[in-house]
């Protein structure tokens, strides 16, 4: 059984997303913009302000990038390792 998505600190799900083969491309005190040609939406800014991002943001996120749980989890336990 695949665990419930959590909010993650705003590095975490960077990583993520950075294992799934996309990089950052702008980083401004606020944001980063990552990019990754291939993915179903190429482009994400990702909040880095705060302690966690949140589920929202987080869930819209992985539903643009159509990313089920089985994958996010699979990517975020190869970068706790």
């Amino acid at each position: 059984m695949v665990p419930a998505i959590t909010p993650v600190p705003p590095h975490i799900l960077k990583a993520v997303l950075e294992k799934d083969g996309f990089s950052v491309k702008m980083d401004t005190e606020a944001n980063w913009t990552l990019f990754k040609a291939s993915s179903p939406s190429p482009v994400i800014v990702l909040p880095k302000k705060g302690k966690l991002v949140s589920i929202t943001i987080m869930m819209g996120i992985l539903a643009q990038l159509k990313m089920d749980n089985k994958k996010y989890f699979s990517l975020l336990e190869q970068i706790k390792k």
